[in-house]
């Protein structure tokens, strides 16, 4: 089906991305929220080709807030949204950038490819889907997170406005790995 108003060649560009995005499992509902053209029940068919008959994962989104448990997570979502923003040729601020989350999970998922997971239970790794790395680079538009740069390690760490305090992850775990091996602290 020709959506109205779109050209063919048009028409063939949603359906690679909607292909590229599915590959990786983005839930269908982003999918469809992303790609007006292509009905859901046609994602959900493209999905289910994709990957041998299996189902889109049904049940709520994962929210930003939800992502995050334990300080290391935040170490490697701060690395993937630094991933992220080095590849986006626009302002992540302002909107998405679909090939950039695209390059970035790929990225990310050749540097952990042990550690990725697409159903629970999760490791410390995280975003451990793409439906993640997409709520992640969604927060970062939407202003619930950010990147900061930390003075003191100069790295990028990321900010999640609704779980934690703004401080730097990388600096708190090195200071309790110090305490940690610095005789009689503990």
């Amino acid at each position: 089906m020709i959506a109205e108003g779109l050209s063919y060649e048009e028409q063939l560009q949603n359906y690679h991305l909607a292909y590229e995005l599915l590959k990786r499992k983005l839930r269908t509902s982003y999918v469809s929220q992303l790609i007006k053209s292509i009905s859901l029940p046609e994602i959900r068919d493209i999905h289910r080709a994709i990957h041998q008959g299996e189902s889109p994962s049904s049940g709520l989104l994962p929210a930003i807030e939800a992502i995050p448990q334990v300080r290391e997570s935040m170490l490697y979502i701060s690395l993937f949204a630094s991933l992220y923003r080095g590849a986006s040729q626009i302002d992540i601020r302002a909107e998405m950038d679909v090939p950039a989350i695209i390059f970035a999970w790929d990225f990310f998922c050749e540097t952990f490819p042990n550690y990725v997971r697409e159903r629970r239970p999760y490791g410390k790794v995280r975003p451990a889907n793409f439906s993640e790395a997409w709520v992640i680079a969604q927060a970062l538009k939407i202003g619930l997170a950010a990147l900061h740069y930390c003075k003191s390690c100069h790295g990028d760490h990321i900010v999640i406005y609704i779980k934690f305090p703004p401080t730097c992850q990388i600096c708190v775990i090195a200071q309790l790995r110090k305490r940690e091996n610095t005789p009689g602290l503990r």
